[in-house]
């Protein structure tokens, strides 16, 4: 065995229990805030990519519409089509209301958690 392996050995042997568990604690207190501000970034990108997937299928709706009310005969009307004058914009659709997601019950308990361990630190 080393000596800086026997040294920290001895150190650990003669912190006290209350000491043993406040680093413990301290340590499961920093991988919970790593853990809920990963969640919270995952959220906010799933939330981005949904709103790219509606806004994408607002404009492929849009786009089946304008092909089907389109004669036969007629090409569709393209934004880079030389000589044509631009289309006026068409309003986006208006987004569908969003579904009762988990965020309040996270909070909730994430500020649970805190309160709990800052009773914990105050003792």
């Amino acid at each position: 065995m080393s000596r800086d392996f026997a040294s920290f050995m001895a150190s650990i042997s003669e912190d006290s229990a209350e000491q043993k568990v406040r680093e413990l604690m301290e340590i499961l207190d920093k991988v919970m805030q790593i853990i809920m501000n990963s969640t919270d970034q995952l959220f906010t990108q799933l939330m981005k990519l949904e709103t790219n997937i509606n806004h994408l299928m607002g404009r492929i709706t849009k786009l089946e519409s304008q092909s089907a009310i389109a004669a036969p005969g007629q090409p569709i009307p393209s934004a880079g089509a030389p000589g044509m004058p631009a289309a006026a914009a068409a309003p986006a659709p208006k987004p569908a209301p969003k579904p009762m997601s988990p965020v309040s019950a996270r909070s909730a308990l994430q500020s649970e958690l805190k309160q709990l361990f800052a009773r914990r630190k105050q003792q």
